[in-house]
């Protein structure tokens, strides 16, 4: 519990300024400091719907949280959902969710304050007038220790009929990444049995992009797809390759901007979509297969 105190404060400080008596303030991105906004340890959007978006470095984690909040009388509540790493190897824990409620102790439209659950005080620093759903800037410790994150290689060991999930620490908007990731077919009597393992970028529950390898049980090698999903709507799927061999590990570089613009590129092949993601979370998927993902550092 104690890892995830300073993530909470950081959002619930954000989100008070929508509310009576704080009716001056206005949506943005700000930045919990110790110095004066000089360096910033975390940050944190807040939009005028009430959603929330925050990330920053706590001791060894990075933490990635998103949720809502309401307010009562001086008390700020939220109901976050966050997702937190190793700093080095970039390796999840499990995710996990909180409510709580901090105590807002002053505001202006640059500057808020508020006691935490914990009795301490934390401010914040109005940054930007634009609220986003990225991991940009980065936090100073991460920024200070770039050339340490060596991050490792992820499996899912997945047995058929069942499928595995990691949270992946790509949601930086605008963004560019390259990640290489690999899947083996696991031996089933189930001769319908497909192996399938993805990256997913966007809204889990809208709009998102995945970049996937399958292969079923029969074929010898795996298709390299490009799928876009839209609730209601029929997929639309791309081969970028037929010819993927088991184990065999594939190269790709993804970028992405806040208008949609999504580049996805493999060998000497480059594909563009405008596609309408509003959010950036990204996923590791996979089902029936033993399957590697590895994001490389730039």
């Amino acid at each position: 519990m104690m890892k995830y105190t300073f993530c909470f404060a950081l959002i619930l400080s954000s989100i008070v300024v929508l509310f009576p008596p704080f009716a001056a303030a206005k949506p943005g991105k700000w930045c919990q400091s110790t110095d004066a906004g000089k360096t910033c340890s975390s940050y944190v959007s807040y939009f005028a719907n009430g959603e929330v978006y925050g990330y920053g470095v706590n001791d060894d984690l990075l933490y990635i949280a998103t949720g809502y909040w309401r307010q009562h009388s001086d008390q700020l509540c939220l109901n976050l959902i966050y997702k937190s790493f190793d700093i080095v190897t970039e390796r999840p824990y499990t995710p996990d969710d909180q409510n709580l409620c901090n105590k807002v102790l002053s505001q202006s439209e640059t500057q808020l304050s508020l006691r935490t659950e914990d009795g301490s005080i934390a401010t914040l620093y109005r940054i930007s007038e634009t609220p986003d759903h990225s991991m940009s800037p980065a936090p100073g410790l991460l920024a200070d220790n770039a050339g340490k994150i060596k991050p490792g290689i992820l499996a899912l060991n997945v047995p058929p009929g069942q499928f595995g999930l990691y949270p992946l620490p790509l949601e930086m908007a605008p963004a560019s990444v390259s990640f290489n990731m690999s899947l083996t077919p696991i031996a089933a009597d189930d001769n319908t049995v497909t192996a399938y393992a993805n990256v997913q970028i966007g809204d889990p529950d809208n709009d998102y992009l995945r970049v996937s390898l399958l292969q079923p049980k029969d074929a010898d090698s795996a298709l390299l797809m490009i799928e876009y999903i839209m609730p209601g709507y029929k997929p639309f799927r791309k081969a970028l390759a037929s010819d993927i061999k088991p184990g065999e590990a594939v190269l790709i570089h993804l970028d992405w901007q806040p208008d949609g613009l999504t580049t996805v590129s493999y060998k000497d092949q480059t594909v563009q979509y405008k596609l309408p993601l509003q959010q950036w979370q990204s996923y590791f998927m996979a089902s029936n297969t033993k399957a590697t993902f590895q994001r490389l550092p730039d």
